[in-house]
Formats: C-alpha cells, sequence, structure tokens
C-alpha cells in the first residue's frame, strides 16, 4: 500500500488534527502558508514543489485547499496524480449549508483558523489598515463558523474588529460535515 502525505493549508491546522483519523495519526503534513492566496503565481510554484516532493517521497498527496483557490488548482492536483478535498475553499469545507446563503445581507464567513493567519495573508497582501477596512468595508459582518476545537479569545475578536471595524458574530458547527470530506480526500 503506497503512504499518502497531506499539503494542506494552515487554515486548517487545528481542525485537521482534531478529526485526523486514528489510522493516520503519523502522516506526513506539509503546511503551506494561507498568504500564498494573495500571489498565485508563488501558489502555484510552491503547491507543485510540495506534490513534487511527495512524489519524491513516494506518497500518494492529499491536497486540502479549495479547488477554487487557484484557477488551475485541479489541473494542478491532477497533473501530479493527487487528490483535492472537494470544496470551493476552506470555509465550504466546515459547513455543509450554502456559503452564498450565509452570505447574504453582506456577511462574510470566517473561521477562527482564518482569523488567525489573517495578519500573514494582509502582509502578503502588502495591506495597511486602512487597505483592510476599505476591503472589508462592504460587509456588515463577520459569521464567524466556530467548531469549538481551538476559539478565538474575547481578545482575538476585540483585536480582528478593531483591525476591520466589522462586527463579529459567532455561530458553533460541527466537525461532522469536515471529517466526511476529510474521509473522502484520504479514501
Amino acid at each position: 500500500m503506497v503512504k499518502k502525505k497531506i499539503i494542506a493549508c494552515q487554515v486548517f491546522a487545528d481542525e485537521l488534527l482534531a478529526v485526523l483519523p486514528e489510522e493516520y495519526r503519523g502522516i506526513d503534513i506539509t503546511w503551506l502558508d494561507p498568504g500564498l492566496h494573495w500571489n498565485l503565481d508563488k501558489l502555484e510554484i510552491t503547491l507543485k514543489q510540495a506534490l513534487q516532493d511527495a512524489a519524491t517521497e513516494g506518497t500518494n498527496a492529499r491536497v486540502l485547499f479549495g479547488n477554487g483557490c487557484h484557477p488551475d488548482m485541479c489541473q494542478i492536483i491532477n497533473n501530479h496524480s493527487g487528490k483535492i478535498l472537494e470544496a470551493k475553499n476552506c470555509l465550504e469545507a466546515f459547513c455543509d449549508e450554502s456559503i452564498d446563503g450565509l452570505e447574504q445581507n453582506r456577511s462574510m464567513i470566517i473561521t477562527p483558523g482564518w482569523v488567525r493567519c489573517f495578519p500573514n495573508m494582509m502582509a502578503a497582501a502588502g495591506w495597511d489598515e486602512v487597505d483592510i477596512r476599505q476591503n472589508f468595508g462592504r460587509y456588515d459582518r463577520f459569521l464567524l463558523m466556530d467548531t469549538g476545537i481551538n476559539p478565538l479569545s474575547d481578545e482575538e475578536i476585540l483585536e480582528f474588529y478593531d483591525l476591520t471595524q466589522v462586527p463579529v458574530e459567532i455561530r458553533q458547527i460541527s466537525l461532522d460535515y469536515f471529517q466526511a470530506k476529510l474521509s473522502e480526500v484520504l479514501g
């Protein structure tokens, strides 16, 4: 049986480690910086290198990125005989509800992992506080999908609000949907 390796966006870190099936507890995981999303060329190069490394190691790559994180994501993965998570982005991987429906009324869906990676993503984008407020000012709220694994502290929520000036509403969700998606990609 060929060994598997996970290549994952760091946004998934807490939840992935919480639901990783017992038989995969020793699996090698390559974490990629979510800031790569701001430079598609760099994302492609980094992802291809991680996939090539997996092939060199004789492992089958399982990729935990959304298939919409790069315009050629599925082609990149298929060209390296990998298997990708069946979700457009990290948020769809956690939520069995329609993201479009949840994002009505000027809402943006986020997760604790996304918020924790936010400073790196904004640095990669070259954004300052003004850029952040201009780009997120169109939202009336952030809907934080919290699995309860590593919830944001009150301080983290306040810091995020201070930076974006957009209120954060918390919704508790189960990890069942993400666990099912993970099982599909690992299978």
